[in-house]
């Protein structure tokens, strides 16, 4: 028997989080004997539009010294493409009034700065890995162009994690410490989901191996699913999710043991 279980975060996000949910199930999933549970995630898809750049992702802060003038900068929360980004950071040195811009190049995703006028010092803080400027501290002369040493890195985190409180037959081997266990209803891992897309695009997820896990459990009224990422962190600006589950009960039996068992083997 295959019990399918369709589910929208959006249905219950006024008394939910999109992040830690729980799927309350029509029918209680019930096994005896030698029966057993299977669970497969047949698809799941989420809009890529959690915040690239945050004071929780700690990549928000740089600062520039200019005429004796120490100004630091803040970049507001929010989901930033390399482009939106770059005309973000540009709008602040217009207001103060600071002789550079700050490009980006598509061809080696790079971010560069052009200085058009005196001298100025650029200190990345904790943009270095956002902005691709890894030094403490750069010197720039006017009328110079910089670009960053490394890549532009627009995703601080490039997993979605989706967990589930049930518990699965063998280890999921998912490297989580102790307090992802399943015992919290964060400890074993459904599937790694890839986040390294476009902003705004869908991310997607299709079970196209079949794979189905077996499960521990032997009875189910319902599912928690948790969404989180790669370093153990839910993803709290999570949006609507959708997923598509499958519990399949299976008799269990080893039928070649019982032969052989009944023919004395």
């Amino acid at each position: 028997m295959a019990l399918n279980i369709y589910y929208s975060s959006e249905f219950k996000k006024s008394y939910e989080t999109n992040y830690n949910f729980n799927i309350p199930l029509d029918v209680n999933v019930d096994v005896r004997g030698n029966e057993k549970i299977k669970l497969k995630l047949i698809n799941f898809s989420m809009m890529n539009s959690m915040l690239n750049v945050s004071e929780a992702h700690k990549n928000n802060t740089f600062r520039i010294i200019y005429q004796s003038l120490e100004i630091d900068f803040t970049i507001n929360d929010g989901s930033y493409t390399a482009t939106s980004l770059k005309d973000y950071i540009n709008n602040m040195f217009v207001e103060e009034e600071l002789p550079i811009t700050i490009n980006y190049d598509k061809t080696t995703n790079k971010f560069y700065f052009i200085l058009a006028e005196s001298n100025l010092e650029f200190y990345p803080l904790n943009t270095k890995k956002l902005l691709g400027f890894t030094n403490d501290v750069y010197s720039f002369i006017n009328n110079n162009t910089y670009y960053g040493e490394t890549f532009a890195n627009m995703l601080p985190y490039t997993k979605i994690i989706i967990t589930t409180n049930l518990v699965f037959e063998t280890s999921s081997q998912n490297n989580f410490e102790s307090k992802y266990s399943s015992n919290t209803g964060m400890g074993d891992i459904i599937a790694w989901v890839n986040r390294d897309i476009p902003l705004f695009s869908t991310i997607n997820y299709t079970n196209v191996e079949e794979i189905d896990i077996p499960l521990a459990n032997r009875n189910i009224k319902s599912i928690n699913i948790s969404i989180m990422n790669e370093f153990k962190e839910f993803i709290l600006d999570a949006p609507e999710c959708h997923l598509q589950l499958q519990l399949i009960t299976y008799d269990n039996t080893n039928w070649t043991k019982r032969l052989k068992k009944l023919l004395n083997l």
